[in-house]
């Protein structure tokens, strides 16, 4: 008998060189963190190229998002304020003594990981992340945990080349609403396998090699992970992969019988930005949104668009899943709220917010750029500081709201993001 859905919670960004990370991943008999906790790797720093980019480090020269400490740092606040947002949980699935193995996919600097093998002493605890963190910090919270860190980058399709009339079809979508829906741009063809440098013709009856009873279909790319998992978790992924069809079709084979997805991440758009054109004297955010388009112009560009679109329950159903369901939870950004654990958690938020628009920003417009143009460092920065300054001012303003006989000038100017878990189950029996 298959076993019934799991409960739901209730819904509520040059210098461009290669380089070693100057903060490794802790060795295999490393004693800095509790002795039952393992570390161990599949690559070694050695065979590892880390890119010094614009005073920032990169684990690659195609994921947006740095790898180094100021971005451990946010990661680390990020990861509070989604416990926050499900009242302490870390996950909505149902976890039991049976769930022995899980697997936590993009794990940064492991918060989650962690997180999970402490609260399921039982289970076995696997994170993988294709850039090397300073683990000590995560590892000195783990306590009498078994986790295992793993070193892979799991793109193993890439992206398509062929974006010429790129531009042409940014004109045709509106990208703030529509990266929160399936396909927000034409999806490019299956992505070929990555070449490995063998010969692809096609063979002739002349060639000796040829053998009418044999076929020779290209090979296609996957993950073949040795073992399977019963839970497999992903958070805050959107950016890293370019065809996310193939990613559930791994998943879904890496999942034992009766396994659990779990795939989280947040959307966030600014308050009423129809009203910019509208009335722009009174939009709060003139520099932030010109920013926040640059980026996703420039995300469509690199050919992985950001947003929230690859969390569209069909992706997961037409991967085989069953009882997919997905759980909501605003959280504010700022402290608007009238309720202080809101206003809390809006303040924790607004500067993770503010910290991450270098992060999100730099790599993005100084190597793709928007429509138009490639930026410069310096203007991504200026920007950045206008930006913020935005933001500094619209909080003060929002706060002063709250005073007896005050009313704001930025009225209806609430700002929030929408938090999305969305869960599959790969059946007991395949049909």
């Amino acid at each position: 008998m298959e076993e019934e859905p799991p409960p739901q919670p209730d819904d509520p960004a040059s210098d461009h060189t290669a380089a070693q990370h100057k903060r490794a991943r802790s060795n295999s008999d490393s004693s800095v963190s509790a002795a039952s906790l393992h570390s161990t790797r599949t690559l070694h720093d050695e065979d590892l190229e880390f890119v010094h980019e614009n005073g920032r480090i990169y684990g690659n020269d195609s994921y947006y998002m740095p790898c180094d400490q100021p971005e451990q740092d946010r990661l680390t606040l990020q990861h509070q304020i989604y416990l926050l947002a499900l009242k302490g949980k870390l996950t909505t699935t149902k976890v039991s003594p049976k769930t022995s193995r899980i697997l936590d996919l993009g794990t940064g600097p492991g918060d989650w990981a962690v997180g999970m093998a402490k609260e399921c002493p039982w289970a076995e605890v696997v994170g993988i992340d294709m850039a090397v963190w300073d683990l000590d910090i995560t590892e000195t919270t783990a306590g009498d945990t078994e986790v295992r860190w793993e070193i892979d980058n799991l793109d193993v399709w890439g992206i398509e080349d062929e974006f010429d009339d790129i531009v042409l079809r940014m004109e045709r979508v509106d990208l703030a609403r529509d990266l929160a829906e399936r396909d927000p741009v034409d999806s490019p063809a299956r992505p070929r396998a990555k070449t490995s440098g063998s010969n692809t013709q096609p063979q002739t009856p002349a060639e000796s090699a040829y053998d009418l009873y044999v076929l020779n279909p290209d090979e296609q790319p996957g993950w073949h992970f040795s073992d399977s998992y019963d839970l497999i978790h992903m958070r805050g992924m959107k950016g890293v992969f370019g065809y996310w069809e193939g990613v559930y079709e791994e998943v879904y084979k890496t999942l034992s019988p009766g396994g659990w997805v779990e795939v989280v991440d947040y959307h966030i758009d600014l308050p009423q930005m129809e009203q910019e054109t509208r009335n722009p004297a009174s939009f709060p955010f003139p520099t932030l949104a010109k920013l926040h388009l640059a980026l996703l112009q420039a995300s469509v560009k690199s050919g992985r668009p950001l947003g929230t679109y690859y969390m569209h329950p069909s992706y997961l159903s037409d991967a085989g899943f069953k009882d997919v369901s997905t759980t909501y939870v605003n959280v504010p950004i700022g402290q608007w709220p009238e309720d202080e654990e809101q206003r809390k958690i809006g303040k924790l938020f607004m500067v993770c917010v503010m910290e991450m628009l270098e992060a999100h920003l730099l790599r993005p417009l100084t190597v793709w750029g928007d429509a138009e143009r490639v930026w410069s460092v310096d203007e991504v920065r200026s920007l950045i500081v206008k930006a913020k300054e935005e933001i500094l001012e619209w909080n003060t303003v929002m706060e002063e709201r709250r005073e007896p006989g005050r009313r704001s000038v930025f009225a209806g100017w609430e700002w929030k993001a929408n938090f999305k878990w969305i869960i599959g189950r790969k059946p007991l029996y395949d049909l």
